[in-house]
């Protein structure tokens, strides 16, 4: 419609136009009318079209209106009353009103539609109003300051005219080189212009009085009129005020023609005002020329700071294109571009970027170069992700003839207006990738399909496909070598396959099959169904079958293996644990008594140490095969650990039958073992039986615990079988707190040393001292070593024991020889077989000799016979490094063993002890003491010195001098003493007068 409207605008303007400059007599009607419609044709455009800015506008109007009221007022003041009177009511009127109004409008004009500061247009619009001021100033200005005629107020008002008519050409040339090119600029700039001329001749006509009404200088005011208002009517007013990005200017070779011109003005003038002498405006040229030099510096300037950010502006975008290149994905590239955005913009600008992908659209508008858009304007889910802000930058992502997407940019003016370029750039780089990005999965898709077909066709593999009817409708070439027939395409899934755990089900699932082969055993194959039956490519069920038929006699074996002790063919731990609980659960059903026996081979390490590992491997098997004949009609067997069995009870009437068989094992487990074939050895052990049944545990769990503490009861009693008793928790529980108190005990020094002597049989003097631990309990008092020694061996806390036990020894004998020299007895300290095979037994007994000061054959070490088994050469040197010294080694307990008297040439020892078990009986057993005189006679060959302990009767003492023995220990002689008793009983024993004759 405002097209139109225009054309009407036009049509009326031109008629009015001739009638005011053809026909005097009208020509007042016809202003009228112009300015009139003018100002009509302003109103109208800012309501029609609706610019985001209407005041300058409204500007615009009222300055037109107050340019024609002040013509009116001129024209009615020479014309009508032959008021020729200067300055006048017009001149307040365009001065006061005219020029204020119009500069205003064109300044906000302008300005609106670009808010970034183009400092160039700005430089270049002050040099040419420099020029152009100049001009002014030398044939306009100056005339009338220097004209006598006029008064100061004249001057001033003269000079005004002027003076405005250069602003307005400011104004003019800051709306001409900023703004974009569109037809209502155009029109603003012709309508200023018209008027910036009209002004300057009619100053001109003005100065020589020539100037007359309906001249060629109303021809501008006209066009003045006619202009503005189509600059008001045109679409294109709309876009002067919104906001919009500004170009760098193009240096045009007639904009630098225009500055070369305006620059060059000052020296021209200068130049013509010289030939004519004398030169009139040389400090006012000079001024002009130094502000042009000035403004050509700060032009270049710009220029440079242009520069530094367009290398700025470069650097980010080379970098966000160098990240793009490496993108994998479209999430990168959006990763990529929001943080090239950020980059981009000022430190702390507040900004959100969305990146809108829709795929390669081919067509559309692909060559936009981005444009600003109000938030409120996009669609609903694109403006909530901008919310916050009123404008963003928009750039359309395209690459060849496809749209793949579009960015934007939220900000504020400013920021964006400086963003736009690099936006541009950056977008078309993230169109670029994004399309790479699509033809690599294009490219990838098309490889991985052929891939994925030359993989189906030569897997091992089956691949079936089954239709509604359960009929194979295409089948992978593998299918022929598992069912070892032709195709098994329209053969009914039924006959090729049967479930092995579960029915075959319609949704996705993993089962066990048998596939039936023509001529050849079933396979075991593993079936994965999945349903695509909506797919349109498959239009159906897939199955893939893989044969796990050598898999599953894999896992069949190790799972038996995994129950079964490889070395006797019983069930092992594991076997045993689950045997247990069926039977307890059996038994909880049934109401029938379940119940297991633990069997432990006591000392089997023993044998290992003495006939090596192939005779013990050996023992294992026989001992477990007699358990299994004397438990077959009870229940199963196992081998537990290296020495340990286990029998479980599945279903007995009472627990008397458990009882009658752990009775029956522990016969039948004593009986000698004939191993090593037909030249082997008898061996005999003593098997230990814990046996707990479901009338006293609750759960397995309970079982297995209460069978163990009967096992630890059985081993120290006899018989060596027990059954779980409520009191062996109480005692397992005491023994758990006796080994608890005693590391604490070692931690608190908190044992004393007593001392047993050890005399000379046949004269009763002390010849030497057998140290003996005593525990200083802080709740039990003193408690002997029978009741903790077995727990520190246990523990292992005997290493630090048996250590504190040969320092606190060493130091004794050192005060007793210290007391006695003469007559020093040798401290006899007992060392079990784990303190001796600790790291460094031997060096600590000579740091304690030194320590103390005592001489080592003052030393006596006593060890057992189970140390001295087997071939350890370790062993073997400790011992001859102690005796080299001059410690003294004794065998203790010697005769309680399984060892024979073999290895006593083979060792380094000095001295045997009989254990009590043979002296108790010799004055009541003749064989006993037949044996005890062989043991002392054999000593002597081997030139040993034989200790007898336990004696407490005149008659041991007797019998053991009439057999030979030479040193003795007992209660007959002493009780063992406390340290600071020794030296008394000692000064005793050596007045003593006791004379024992040996019997003939």
């Amino acid at each position: 419609m405002t097209r139109h409207l225009s054309w009407w605008y036009v049509a009326v303007g031109l008629v009015l136009s001739a009638i005011y400059l053809t026909v005097p007599e009208a020509a007042g009607g016809a202003f009228a009318g112009m300015v009139v419609t003018t100002v009509a044709a302003i109103l109208y455009g800012v309501r029609r079209l609706r610019p985001r800015r209407r005041l300058p506008w409204w500007l615009l109007a009222a300055g037109t209106f107050a340019f024609s009221v002040g013509s009116v007022i001129a024209v009615v003041q020479t014309e009508m009353l032959k008021d020729e009177s200067f300055p006048s009511l017009a001149d307040a009127v365009s001065l006061g009103l005219t020029f204020p109004l119009l500069l205003a409008a064109m300044l906000a004009l302008s300005r609106t539609g670009a808010p970034s500061r183009d400092r160039a247009s700005m430089i270049d619009s002050l040099i040419l109003t420099a020029g152009a001021g100049f001009l002014a100033w030398v044939y306009l200005i100056n005339p009338y300051l220097t004209s006598p005629d006029l008064t100061v107020l004249q001057k001033a008002v003269s000079v005004a005219y002027p003076l405005g008519d250069v602003l307005l050409l400011a104004i003019l040339v800051r709306l001409a080189l900023g703004a974009q090119r569109r037809w209502s600029v155009l029109f603003l700039v012709t309508s200023g212009g018209a008027l910036l001329v009209s002004d300057i001749a009619f100053s001109l006509e003005r100065l020589n009085g020539q100037w007359s009404m309906g001249g060629p200088i109303d021809v501008g005011w006209v066009i003045f009129f006619m202009a503005g208002g189509l600059a008001a009517l045109h679409p294109s007013m709309v876009a002067l005020t919104e906001p919009r990005v500004v170009m760098q200017p193009t240096e045009f070779r007639a904009r630098r023609a225009v500055l070369t011109v305006a620059s060059l003005i000052a020296p021209t003038v200068l130049f013509v005002e010289a030939l004519r002498n004398p030169v009139h405006n040389g400090v006012l040229i000079a001024v002009v020329s130094a502000v042009l030099i000035l403004l050509s510096l700060g032009r270049m300037s710009v220029v440079a700071a242009g520069l530094r950010r367009t290398v700025v502006r470069e650097r980010e975008l080379r970098l966000a294109c160098e990240t793009l290149l490496g993108a994998a994905d479209v999430d990168e590239v959006e990763r990529v571009v929001r943080g090239a955005v950020s980059a981009l913009l000022r430190p702390g600008t507040p900004h959100r970027t969305v990146l809108i992908l829709h795929g390669g659209r081919p067509g559309g508008d692909t060559t936009g170069d981005g444009d600003l858009r109000y938030v409120t304007t996009l669609p609903p889910g694109l403006a909530g992700q901008l919310d916050g802000f009123e404008l963003a930058l928009h750039c359309p992502l395209a690459v060849g003839g496809a749209r793949v997407g579009d960015l934007y940019v939220g900000a504020g003016e400013l920021e964006l207006v400086w963003l736009h370029e690099a936006a541009r750039v950056l977008a078309g780089q993230a169109a670029s990738m994004i399309d790479r990005i699509a033809l690599n999965r294009e490219i990838n898709k098309r490889d991985s399909e052929a891939y994925f077909r030359t993989l189906v066709l030569n897997a091992t593999d089956v691949i079936l496909i089954v239709d509604g009817d359960d009929r194979v409708g295409y089948a992978s070439p593998s299918a022929q070598w598992l069912f070892r027939s032709g195709s098994v395409v329209g053969s009914a899934l039924e006959d090729l396959i049967e479930p092995l755990s579960s029915p075959l089900a319609p949704e996705e699932t993993t089962a066990l099959y048998l596939a039936h082969r023509a001529g050849h055993e079933p396979a075991e194959v593993e079936v994965t169904i999945r349903d695509l039956r909506d797919e349109p490519t498959v239009a159906g069920r897939v199955l893939t079958l893989r044969d796990v038929t050598e898999r599953r006699r894999l896992e069949r074996e190790l799972l038996e293996r995994a129950y079964r002790d490889p070395l006797t063919g019983l069930g092992n731990r594991l076997r045993f644990q689950d045997a247990a609980q069926a039977a307890v659960t059996s038994s909880g059903m049934t109401g029938r008594t379940a119940g297991i026996l633990l069997v432990n081979i006591d000392d089997f390490r023993t044998v290992n140490d003495t006939m090596g590992h192939e005779i013990g491997d050996e023992l294992l098997n026989e001992f477990g095969r007699r358990l299994v004949t004397a438990a077959a009609a009870y229940g199963t067997v196992a081998r537990l650990g290296a020495d340990e069995f286990g029998v479980v009870v599945t279903s007995v009437g009472d627990v008397s039958e458990i009882e009658a068989l752990a009775v029956h094992i522990l016969t039948v487990g004593t009986e000698p073992f004939l191993l090593g074939g037909s030249a082997g050895s008898i061996v005999s052990i003593q098997p230990s039986i814990g046996v707990a049944t479901t009338a006293d545990a609750g759960d397995v769990h309970d079982l297995l615990t209460q069978a163990d503490v009967a096992l630890g009861s059985a081993k120290r009693g006899t018989p060596r079988w027990r059954r779980y008793e409520e009191s062996m928790h109480a005692r397992m529980l005491q023994r758990m707190q006796l080994r608890a108190d005693l590391g604490q005990a070692i931690t608190d020094d908190a044992f004393v040393l007593h001392f047993q002597p050890i005399v000379d049989l046949a004269t009763g003097h002390t010849r030497g001292l057998e140290a003996l631990v005593r525990w200083q309990h802080p709740a039990r008092g003193l408690v002997p070593p029978l009741e903790f020694i077995e727990i520190a061996e246990e523990s292992g806390l005997i290493v630090p024991l048996g250590d504190w036990v040969l320092r606190h020894a060493v130091d004794a004998a050192a005060k007793f020889r210290a007391a006695v020299p003469e007559q020093a007895p040798y401290m006899s300290v007992n060392v079990s077989v784990r303190q001796f095979r600790s790291a460094g037994f031997v060096s600590r007994v000579f740091a304690e000799l030194a320590r103390a000061g005592l001489p080592a054959e003052l030393l006596t070490i006593e060890i057992t016979e189970s140390l001295l088994l087997g071939d350890d050469e370790q062993i073997h040197a400790g011992l001859q490094t102690l005796r080299a010294a001059g410690v003294k080694v004794s065998i203790d307990d010697f005769g309680t063993g399984y060892s024979s008297l073999s290895y006593l040439h083979r060792v380094d020892v000095d001295t045997l002890k009989l254990d009590k078990s043979f002296v108790d009986t010799i004055a009541t057993s003749p064989q006993q003491y037949d044996l005890v005189r062989g043991i002392i006679q054999l000593a002597a060959t081997l030139q040993l010195d034989v200790v007898a302990e336990g004696i407490e009767t005149d008659q041991h003492r007797e019998l053991l001098i009439d057999g030979g023995c030479a040193y003795g220990q007992g209660y007959l002689f002493a009780r063992p003493l406390p340290e600071d008793a020794v030296l008394g009983y000692m000064a005793g024993s050596e007045h003593s007068d006791t004379q024992v004759t040996p019997a003939a």
